[in-house]
């Protein structure tokens, strides 16, 4: 800047001097001439070098100030005394540096009052969170007991009973007693969830073994309430937990025949081309309106039943199409909902389908189909369970003696002409050992190995804690959750018997 105003001043007068110069004028006046023009130069160099002191320092600090400003910086210029546009800019920059830092200072105390409440938010919610799931673990486990007790004296009340009126009366006994076991159902799994103690074990699944046990649970309610239920046939398999895969089934099957009062309730499989198995679960209920169709997979979420239905459909816990989408996470898989109002539903679960080489079904086995003759140790410290346990497996043929503690247990051993050929135990038996300890002084008491006896076992419980779940899942020890349907009991027990007889009369390895 002071240069180029130095030349113009410069040549303004050199331009001045030449056209006030006479024509033929003496070498000293040149002289003089050129003396004057040094001077002005001189003079020019001294002007322009005050506006720089003046102006482009003042200037060069503003432009770092600026910066400064911008890094979030506090900054104060000392205004120039010659005041003017420069120390008007020096002071805005100033009381703006001020301004900021004051926001500053509020928004830092405001975020620090929140940060507080946030914590303490978040510590009320991790307690509530706590508290359901403590409460949701206890109403599975202590309100299951009775249920578990009124399933087995219910299914004892049909046994070589011919009276029609006593039949209709144990039916609705039964339907009430089913519609306890679907609500508690739906607590226990989201309590299992909850705790983290339900683990995925995939593995091949044949699709038509689980529509024919799913078939076998929801027939007679299906034709109670007038309906068809229609599973239709697949040779399809899939890659997953089968039974995380039963209890999704179970769920959407349920759910469907709940909510339909006429038609009925369709499950059929169709084949993706991206290597994935489709499984649609069709009804002809009332269907779910748009804007629900997405919130029914949320926690304790129920759509207002429509005026006049008072029946299975108006029951619930809106648990379990939450619980499905939470295990379908589990095993990897997709589900998506398709509805009209007045229509009926659609529920879509795509899951993997399982390649050949996959396939390992389970060898056949030459065993009878029912359970009569077995001799069953049941043990358990609730006398109502235990009493409709023993009266079940009474009427099913069983050899039974009963016992409300190990140590009972053991007694029950003598006199037996041979050893038991299954234990079934509950978990939780009061203050003393658990079923896992009792079940291990059974198979010292006869001389087998704890850990593999040649007994067959079958645990109890309503037990969702992670850590004893894996324990139990360490032993290797079947394990049913209550209540147990008597059908569920007496499939479990039958394959609990066939694999203690199929490891018995396998050959041991050789080794070379």
């Amino acid at each position: 800047m002071v240069v180029p105003l130095a030349l113009a001043t410069l040549i303004a007068f050199a331009l001045l001097a030449y056209a006030a110069w006479p024509e033929g004028a003496p070498p000293l006046a040149l002289w003089r001439g050129g003396l004057l023009l040094l001077a002005a130069l001189a003079w020019v160099v001294a002007l322009s070098w005050g506006i720089a002191v003046r102006v482009a320092k003042p200037l060069a600090e503003l432009t770092e100030a600026v910066e400064r400003l911008g890094r979030g910086e506090r900054v104060f210029l000392q205004p120039v005394s010659q005041g003017g546009a420069i120390a008007r800019l020096q002071i805005g920059i100033n009381q703006a540096s001020q301004t900021l830092a004051n926001a500053r200072n509020r928004m830092q105390s405001e975020l620090g009052r929140t940060s507080i409440e946030l914590a303490d938010k978040h510590a009320k919610l991790e307690a509530a969170s706590r508290a359901r799931s403590r409460l949701l673990a206890a109403a599975s486990h202590d309100l299951r007991q009775p249920l578990y007790a009124l399933t087995l004296f219910s299914s004892t009340l049909r046994a070589g009973e011919t009276d029609p009126t006593r039949l209709e009366r144990i039916r609705h006994i039964e339907e009430c007693a089913a519609s306890l076991d679907q609500l508690f159902s739906e607590l226990l799994d989201l309590s299992r969830l909850e705790a983290g103690s339900m683990r995925a074990q995939p593995a091949a699944v044949r699709l038509d073994e689980v529509f024919d046990e799913a078939s076998r649970n929801f027939r007679m309610l299906a034709e109670a309430r007038g309906l068809r239920l229609v599973v239709r046939k697949t040779d399809a398999w899939v890659y997953c937990d089968r039974t995380m895969l039963a209890r999704i089934l179970n769920n959407l099957i349920s759910n469907a025949l709940r909510y339909t009062d006429s038609g009925g309730v369709l499950v059929g499989v169709r084949h993706q081309a991206s290597r994935q198995v489709r499984i649609d679960v069709w009804d002809t209920g009332c269907g779910i309106a748009p804007e629900h169709q997405q919130q029914v997979f949320e926690e304790f979420y129920q759509v207002r039943a429509p005026v006049g239905r008072t029946g299975e459909g108006a029951r619930g816990l809106g648990l379990g199409l939450a619980t499905v989408r939470r295990l379908v996470d589990l095993i990897g898989g997709r589900i998506a909902l398709a509805s009209r109002p007045g229509k009926g539903t659609r529920v879509a679960l795509w899951l993997d389908a399982c390649t050949p080489a996959q396939r390992t079904p389970a060898p056949a086995l030459d065993a009878p189909l029912d359970i009569s003759g077995l001799r069953v140790l049941a043990i358990d410290d609730e006398p109502g369970i235990l009493q409709g346990l023993r009266t079940l497996l009474a009427e099913w043929g069983c050899d039974v003696r009963a016992a409300a503690s190990p140590a009972e247990a053991l007694e029950q051993l003598h006199g037996w002409f041979g050893p038991p050929d299954l234990v079934i135990s509950d978990l939780h038996l009061g203050d003393g050992p658990d079923g896992l300890e009792a079940l291990h002084a059974i198979a010292r008491q006869l001389g087998e190995d704890p850990h593999c006896p040649g007994f067959a076992r079958l645990l109890v419980t309503g037990e969702t804690r992670r850590d004893r779940v894996d324990a139990i899942a360490a032993r290797q020890v079947p394990v049913l959750f209550k209540p147990v349907p008597p059908q569920r009991l007496r499939e479990a027990m039958l394959a609990a018997v066939l694999a203690v007889r199929a490891r018995r009369d396998t050959p041991p390895m050789e080794h070379a």
